[in-house]
């Protein structure tokens, strides 16, 4: 579940770093660390909430 969260925030990482430093040649890092981290997070969460509850499961 983890490999498949942190897939698309690394490319945008990378592509957003390579971006920066081509156009503005100054990387905006700590931009571009909590954009990524709050990618992960929020992907987490939705695949983590996409898995449906089985209620009742130990009766």
């Amino acid at each position: 579940m983890f490999k498949k969260s942190i897939r698309f925030p690394l490319i945008y990482f990378v592509a957003s770093t390579v971006w920066q430093l081509i156009i503005k040649k100054d990387i905006e890092w700590i931009n571009n660390i909590g954009v990524c981290f709050i990618m992960i997070l929020f992907i987490s969460l939705y695949s983590w909430a996409k898995k449906p509850y089985e209620w009742k499961k130990e009766k």
